[in-house]
């Protein structure tokens, strides 16, 4: 709200106010009454608070102003910056001061006006994540784009999911959050008694985090918002649809095309009504567990950044065979599950061989709507296949092998995984290609990577410690097909 706006509304309410203190006389309120008369006091607060700010930005950006008249200094008043372009935004309110005072931003995750805290929590957010140190300018842009991925002003489930995904950032970003975790964790490690004053920093950001019992990881080191540049990258959260997610099952709605035609003047218009349908995403937990003895955590001086690394390595590993070959039964339905047995399923013109017609197959039956933005899916080993069967006519198909394996395959970019089939085993099922429009292919993630220490583990001989503490680590996503229609799969057999 703007200056005129904040005095309207505290106009209004002191209106109300007074209207409920005539109607109720000399009596007590009733229940009703009490509880309409706290929330507007607190609302009554809270608005003569932003406006005391606002109206002090206003002055400081006048004073600035005048000094630059006056000096010609070239100044930006702290507090009025507008990086979204609302210029009237309610971030102006706290801009500049600090996004990551959790009391007001419980107050505002649970206020009864659903749009105000949405504004509030999205500017609180993005002035974080601009904020936040050790967070590298792509994950930032990544950060942002999901935020706007919902409409935050509604009070709908994917507007409660925005303002809990904002909070989670807020919650996780700052200064003390990321020290408090790792203090925590390194306290816990050498002695097996977390920091106490570090605990309570953590419990009280938890009520802001998707964390239950244990507690998520500070935002610069969280796989599930980060852009990991360094280590294992996928190819299919490359080339897919990759969304996050506060709910245990994201539904996708999809339909068939709407066909238009032309009719005789005076006519009627055909029933062009699509075929609605939808695609459900459960969300399945996995998870991590890394047993070390007591005097390695005492002894090694970079644990737990190492131990975070190799907690994300072991995610990527998992997903890059998951979300290929997943049964969908506790755990992702992988696309090459998605497509078995479908009639997206091109069996190979020979029985266990491999040819380059099978590929030319694929790239024809694909339809036209898709076919732009396809691209192919192999094992490495089945690329090399491909390159070798050319013989002679290699040139006409594919590069000479000087240029090592092409970016390209009948004009279609070409992604490896190691999970797809890279050899043709005798009378068994070998899918060895897909060709499709990855954008049909959703990868959802519920926002959180949360870590626990277990401080002894237990010998299963005498049920007696082992002298071994564990790191446990856990997170939550799922994947599909959320259009078969836009995918062709080979499959020599």
């Amino acid at each position: 709200m703007n200056i005129d706006e904040l005095r309207a509304r505290i106009a209004e309410i002191e209106t109300e106010l007074r209207s409920i203190h005539e109607t109720a006389g000399d009596q007590a309120l009733d229940e009703d009454q009490t509880r309409r008369w706290e929330t507007l006091d607190t609302e009554l607060g809270e608005a003569r608070q932003a406006l005391a700010t606002a109206t002090e930005t206003e002055a400081r950006a006048g004073r600035v102003a005048r000094s630059r008249a006056a000096f010609g200094t070239r100044m930006a008043p702290r507090g009025t910056e507008d990086p979204i372009g609302e210029p009237d935004g309610i971030e102006q309110g706290y801009r500049g001061n600090n996004p990551w005072d959790l009391d007001a931003v419980t107050r505002s995750l649970h206020r009864d006006a659903p749009e105000r805290a949405g504004r509030e929590l999205r500017a609180r957010a993005l002035d974080a994540v601009e904020k936040v140190r050790g967070v590298n300018d792509a994950s930032k842009q990544h950060i942002t784009q999901l935020l706007d991925q919902f409409d935050i002003e509604e009070d709908d489930a994917e507007g409660r999911g925005a303002r809990a995904i904002a909070a989670h950032i807020i919650a996780t970003s700052s200064k003390e959050y990321t020290r408090a975790w790792s203090k925590a964790f390194k306290t816990a490690v050498r002695n097996g008694h977390p920091d106490v004053e570090a605990l309570a920093v953590l419990q009280r950001a938890a009520s802001l985090t998707d964390a239950a019992g244990g507690y998520a990881v500070p935002l610069p080191v969280d796989p599930t918002l980060i852009l990991n540049d360094n280590g294992s990258v996928s190819p299919l959260r490359r080339i897919a649809t990759v969304r996050t997610a506060t709910t245990d099952v994201y539904r996708t709605v999809n339909a068939t095309a709407v066909t238009a035609s032309y009719d005789a003047e005076g006519s009627e218009v055909s029933d062009d009504t699509p075929v609605w349908a939808n695609t459900d995403i459960t969300m399945h937990m996995a998870r991590g567990f890394l047993p070390f003895s007591i005097e390695i955590g005492g002894d090694y001086p970079n644990w737990t950044a190492d131990t975070a690394f190799l907690l994300n390595d072991a995610k990527v590993n998992l997903e890059n065979t998951k979300f290929v070959l997943g049964s969908g039964v506790g755990e992702p339905v992988g696309i090459v599950t998605a497509l078995a047995g479908g009639a997206f399923e091109i069996a190979s013109a020979a029985a266990d061989t491999l040819a380059l017609a099978d590929v030319y197959k694929l790239d024809e039956e694909l339809p036209e709507r898709f076919y732009d933005q396809a691209q192919w899916l192999a094992h490495k080993k089945i690329y090399s296949a491909l390159r070798q069967a050319g013989g002679s006519n290699l040139d006409d198909f594919w590069a000479d092998l000087g240029k090592g394996q092409p970016s390209e395959l009948l004009g279609h970019p070409v992604n490896n995984a190691s999970a797809m089939d890279g050899v043709i085993n005798a009378t068994q099922d070998n899918r060895v290609a897909i060709l499709g429009d990855w954008q049909y292919f959703w990868i959802i993630d519920r926002v959180g990577f949360s870590t626990e220490l277990i401080p002894h583990l237990f010998h299963t001989a005498n049920n007696r410690p082992s002298g071994q503490r564990g790191v446990f680590a856990y997170w939550r996503n799922g994947s599909d097909s959320v259009n078969d229609r836009a995918f062709r799969m080979l499959n020599v057999t």
